[in-house]
């Protein structure tokens, strides 16, 4: 959901997902002068429609209260307790609130500050500021079934909410403060995979699901438990060996041993045992009356893995879309996996079934695209995307096809760009990075870790021992292309496929290509940027640490705030980036 006010100059826009808002906001210069930042205040207002997952609200009960955080101050300024944007203002455009609940109602108001830190003060035509209420989005609506784990960047988080875990194997233990954590990292995303597959409440239901890392017990198991209600459940499971250091297939039947689910898998092996089965889809079906056929309706599919990995690990997204005609379209593709039919003939039969064309439908639409291609035309679609978008927001974990890179190297005046990569080798090497890099319309954030109990969990579930040999050490591990995503007509682009030729004419892999779905281009944005910003932050800081040898710079490494108004200035350079973003976020542009 999207909602804006402007008064007096002060321009507010909300962009609420399902966890998260990004605030944008905009000041008319004229008002800039003397401006020591911004004050944001938070009002909890409940559950949307009394049945949300928000904290309820009792009878005319008042809205809780709060300032939002800020983790720097003034360094004239002694903090004596808890830092907010009450007295230490944010001094930045757009900020991020990473602590909601899905389905409910808040009150943002912002509030420009000046006079003298320690002392301030408001103009009297924005005493009261600007007030923008939203509603989070429900990641179990049909429309909105988009669920996001939390991942590494939320380490700090994750000290605060679990302080006694202490070490990686207090939080690999069964007990039950270990329990909650790891519910904690997975947000909902494991929950909802076995929501989606709980809906197979009967022998009127059936399950078909083509899974390449089939391992975590109780996903496995649940597939047991549907099947042993009467519902056709069939998974057609990774199984080729590329070499001696892949022991993915072997992981794969011992898990399904281990399960007791032998009976209701089949592998997918055939030649050229070099590609990968790389899907994580779910196809749910019904039919009427007994006998009858059953007819697909709704398909749960993305970037997880059914790991511990992919779960408690990785940034990963699972993805339901709840329509018959794409969910038709699954269907067949599962079907030609489940035959383990061969590269030739998958190839013949997927430009029948999802063509890949250079133009997108006009109209709201889903439309899926499966691998292998017999062509690099998907690339091309998204690389001309790419190159259309005025804002652009890429998810990637490995490396990018030369022609997305091509596209990314172009200069554009007036484009913003937003590159969340596991590393820096996404962008190629060498020329290539740098020309990437040393565009100013290109921000590029690459996955930096802290050192800490979550960190060595997360690097224990991710090595080799337990992951894919193609997998160890990767914490971004989503595929996302969002064009143009806070505009009136967004693209998002989700799937498994990774945006390179193998995805494309090697691997079986999956993509949706959505147009027009503000709702879930909220939901991706507020998930993309939560990352960019936790990663984007500690890469500075890294470097800075770096460049001075380790040692700190002259005051420490510490941050402080500006106590004037040049903190801004660079948001007011005409076609500057930080000018772009400032009216971007805003909607003032």
């Amino acid at each position: 959901m999207r909602a804006s006010q402007t008064k007096s100059g002060l321009t507010v826009r909300v962009i609420a997902g399902t966890y998260n808002v990004i605030i944008g906001i905009d000041l008319q210069e004229n008002k800039r002068k003397g401006c020591l930042g911004f004050s944001i205040e938070r009002s909890d207002l409940g559950p949307a429609n009394g049945n949300g997952n928000g904290n309820r609200k009792k009878a005319n009960e008042k809205p809780a209260k709060r300032w939002l955080p800020n983790m720097i101050t003034f360094p004239s300024v002694k903090a004596d307790g808890p830092i907010t944007t009450e007295a230490s203002p944010l001094q930045k455009f757009r900020w991020g609130d990473y602590t909601l609940e899905p389905a409910s109602r808040y009150r943002f108001r912002v509030i420009p500050r000046y006079g003298k830190p320690g002392s301030l003060a408001s103009r009297p035509e924005l005493a009261e500021g600007v007030e923008v209420e939203v509603t989070t989005e429900d990641p179990f609506n049909a429309e909105t079934y988009v669920h996001f784990n939390r991942a590494a960047a939320a380490s700090r988080a994750f000290e605060v909410e679990f302080p006694s875990i202490t070490s990686e194997a207090l939080l690999q233990g069964e007990t039950k403060q270990a329990k909650a954590a790891r519910a904690w990292l997975s947000r909902g995303i494991e929950e909802a995979c076995l929501a989606f597959m709980d809906q197979a409440r009967d022998s009127s239901f059936a399950l078909h699901a083509a899974i390449y890392e089939f391992q975590k017990p109780n996903l496995l198991e649940k597939l047991g438990e549907v099947a042993g209600r009467g519902a056709q459940v069939q998974v057609a499971y990774h199984h080729r060996v590329k070499d001696e250091k892949d022991h993915t297939a072997s992981k794969n039947d011992a898990a399904i041993k281990a399960a007791k689910i032998g009976n209701l898998v089949k592998e997918r092996k055939a030649a050229p045992q070099s590609a990968i089965m790389h899907n994580k889809f779910v196809v749910l079906l019904k039919r009427e009356g007994h006998g009858g056929e059953y007819k697909p309706f709704a398909v749960w599919t993305g970037s997880m893995n059914w790991t511990d990995g992919g779960v408690y690990g990785q940034l990963n997204v699972g993805h339901a879309v709840f329509d018959p005609v794409v969910a038709s379209d699954y269907e067949q593709y599962f079907q030609l996996l489940h035959a383990d039919s061969d590269a030739a003939t998958m190839k013949r039969s997927l430009a029948h079934l999802t063509p890949v064309s250079l133009v997108l439908p006009d109209e709201h639409n889903v439309v899926p695209i499966f691998s292998p291609q017999s062509e690099d035309t998907m690339l091309r679609l998204y690389a001309m995307l790419c190159e259309r978008a005025k804002c652009l927001m890429v998810s990637a974990p490995f490396a990018l096809s030369g022609i997305i890179l091509e596209t990314l190297s172009k200069k554009s005046e007036g484009v913003l760009r937003y590159l969340l990569l596991d590393k820096e080798a996404s962008l190629g090497k060498g020329e290539d990075v740098h020309l990437v890099e040393g565009d100013q319309n290109n921000s590029v954030s690459v996955a930096v870790t802290l050192k800490s109990p979550l960190h060595d969990f997360q690097g224990k579930v991710l090595e080799g021992k337990h992951e894919s040999f193609v997998h160890p050490g990767i914490h971004i591990h989503s595929k996302i292309i969002l064009i143009d995503p806070l505009g009136s007509d967004p693209i998002v682009i989700t799937g498994s496929a990774n945006f390179s030729r193998n995805s494309t004419e090697v691997n079986d892999s999956n993509t949706i290509v959505l147009r027009g779905h503000t709702a879930v281009a909220d939901i991706y944005v507020t998930e993309f940027m939560r990352m960019f910003e936790h990663y984007h932050f500690r890469a500075k800081e890294a470097a800075k640490a770096k460049k001075a040898g380790g040692k700190g710079n002259k005051n420490g490494n510490v941050i402080v705030l500006a106590e004037d108004d040049s903190w801004s200035d660079e948001y007011y350079v005409s076609g500057s980036t930080s000018e772009h973003d400032r009216r971007l976020f805003a909607g003032t542009h």
